[in-house]
């Protein structure tokens, strides 16, 4: 099977537009492994907002990693995933402006499915602001 346009990006069958921006989710800046995650949840702090809990905990890497819990309480994989999507998304847009460096965790809850990903922004970033201000205490 050929795909229109697929020679043209060196024979890939999915190039991704936000990859090519420099703007992707590269491995560097995801939690990957479950030990990574329950420590940004031991050791870290949390706030809440009515879409999801933030957790963070600093790092020493220079950048922020982002992990993404949606539990199945929330709905089927089609709602999990959607959720998903926009929270990546919003960390993407935003991963360059986030100061301090800090491992991140985002429980998504049931309505963030609905929520239009420009008020997740708005909410993530008042999150993040005040996580890091306390850790800055």
């Amino acid at each position: 099977m050929s795909l229109p346009g697929a020679a043209e990006r060196d024979g890939s069958a999915s190039a991704s537009r936000s990859t090519e921006s420099g703007r992707g989710f590269p491995r560097t800046v995801r939690l990957t492994a479950r030990k990574q995650f329950q420590t940004v949840y031991r050791e870290g702090r949390r706030v809440r907002s009515s879409s999801f809990t933030l957790f963070g905990l600093p790092n020493t890497l220079g950048h922020c990693r982002l992990g993404i819990t949606v539990t199945r309480k929330v709905g089927k994989a089609a709602v999990r995933n959607r959720i998903k999507r926009k929270l990546r998304e919003v960390f993407r847009a935003n991963r360059d402006r986030l100061e301090p460096a800090l491992d991140l965790v985002v429980n998504g809850y049931l309505g963030c499915a609905e929520r239009p990903v420009a008020e997740l922004e708005r909410e993530f970033l008042r999150s993040f602001r005040a996580l890091a201000r306390r850790f800055d205490r």
